[in-house]
């Protein structure tokens, strides 16, 4: 199971993203595997596609994440906070990576399919400390 991240979703649904190439190629590369996404990647997709003034941001965010292939899954908020504090000190990214690294080993996916660098450049951490591999570029 291969969660994916905001970062590939918004590079993959726009066709003149600088990443747009990578993205597709990446997704090409996974999608025989199952992808998945949660409500944390919906929320940040609706937040990027609000504040670019998109009609039905909601509605985009969930057509985005049926475009690639995934589907989502529930996880509960409460424990992915939990993982997050103890991951922290461990892996020190931004709130919102944590939050996604965190949701990613709650659902016990094995992989991180992203585009972001920050999160690509602690690979070996993740892969030492919680058996994640990062998919990317």
């Amino acid at each position: 199971m291969i969660y994916v991240d905001t970062s590939l979703i918004i590079s993959y649904a726009d066709e003149r993203d600088p990443q747009h190439a990578v993205a597709e190629k990446l997704i090409q590369d996974i999608k025989t595997e199952k992808l998945v996404v949660t409500s944390l990647v919906l929320t940040e997709l609706e937040s990027v596609y609000s504040r670019a003034g998109l009609e039905k941001p909601l509605q985009l965010a969930m057509y985005s994440a049926e475009l690639i292939g995934a589907e989502r899954v529930e996880i509960d908020f409460n424990e992915a906070l939990k993982q997050s504090f103890r991951l922290a000190p461990s892996i020190r990214l931004k709130t919102l990576h944590l939050l996604h690294v965190a949701t990613c080993h709650l659902i016990k996916a094995e992989k991180i399919a992203t585009l972001d660098r920050e999160i690509a450049s602690i690979s070996e951490t993740l892969s030492k400390l919680l058996g994640i591999k990062i998919l990317s570029e």
